[in-house]
């Protein structure tokens, strides 16, 4: 599969509001884990309370800018009116959801070489805000980059493997030209190549996949006023004891055992990492319980 570029990648906002998310380039194939340095926010927007709560001073700091990027853009109407649809077949968008911190992941359901990392991350954070009796202020959104195969029923399945499912977590897709302009946005690069030869086939279905994605991966924060405040980039990092589940695992190729066991330093974003970005937006300190 060749070897992946790790040189940062741009995301600089257009005149229309968009990021140009400049394409990994190299021999690597499928999902490239690269760092970002993404749109620095100022440190004076980093220090205002994310959530709306109105208070005049946090008292949780914000993240570190070497955990992720901070920044204070107003996400547009446009991109929050997108028609969405979940996994039960519901008709949604990102505003329906105003006035709760948004931690939205892109994926692939069959991704092969990081997607399943990072849903396993991001479903075990919102297990960890929902113990928390945070969940109710925080909604965790996987969102399809491949919307011609994450179809309702697929996204279900997805969903069902990661059980317990908390419920504070929602998988979403939509048209093509929606989900296009969702990511665009974004700043989340895909491509259409090739399905490598022999295909890999749909972990619930048993056909043989005719084309693979290639694209980034990222974690945006939203705050409830619809701004975005924070980002992490690269694929997840599954620490040990974090649950990844067994269809999923046997599904990673080669390169997603690599990812999965031997992550390259730099390249991923963490569970803890995630809290820490939470909790600066809701103003709650949220921790993952000690292993002993």
């Amino acid at each position: 599969m060749g070897l992946r570029d790790e040189r940062p990648m741009t995301r600089a906002h257009t005149a229309e509001g968009d990021r140009t998310a400049t394409p990994p380039s190299g021999t690597g194939r499928r999902r490239r884990v690269l760092r970002a340095l993404g749109p620095a926010g100022t440190a004076l927007a980093a220090l205002l309370l994310a959530a709306g709560c109105g208070s005049s001073a946090p008292t949780v700091a914000a993240p570190s800018q070497d955990v992720g990027t901070r920044l204070d853009a107003a996400v547009p109407a446009r991109i929050m009116h997108l028609p969405l649809v979940d996994q039960d077949g519901h008709r949604t968008d990102l505003a329906a959801f105003q006035g709760k911190v948004l931690v939205i992941s892109d994926t692939m359901t069959l991704c092969q070489e990081t997607c399943p990392l990072d849903t396993a991350d991001l479903v075990q954070t919102a297990r960890v805000v929902d113990n928390a009796h945070q969940g109710s202020g925080v909604e965790f959104l996987t969102i399809s980059i491949d919307p011609e195969r994450d179809t309702p029923a697929q996204l279900a399945a997805y969903r069902r493997q990661y059980a317990p499912t908390p419920s504070n977590w929602q998988a979403l897709t939509g048209s093509p030209a929606d989900i296009a302009a969702l990511w665009k946005y974004f700043g989340v690069y895909t491509k259409k190549v090739p399905e490598g030869s022999p295909p890999a086939r749909n972990w619930r279905t048993g056909q043989p996949l005719t084309y693979d994605l290639d694209h980034t991966d990222g974690v945006f924060f939203l705050d409830g006023r619809g701004h975005e405040r924070f980002l992490l980039d690269g694929a997840g990092y599954v620490a040990p004891g974090t649950p990844l589940p067994p269809a999923m695992r046997a599904y990673l190729d080669a390169d997603g055992l690599k990812n999965l066991k031997n992550p390259e330093p730099g390249t991923t974003w963490t569970v803890p990492q995630a809290l820490e970005a939470v909790s600066w937006l809701v103003q709650h300190s949220i921790t993952e319980p000690s292993a002993s």
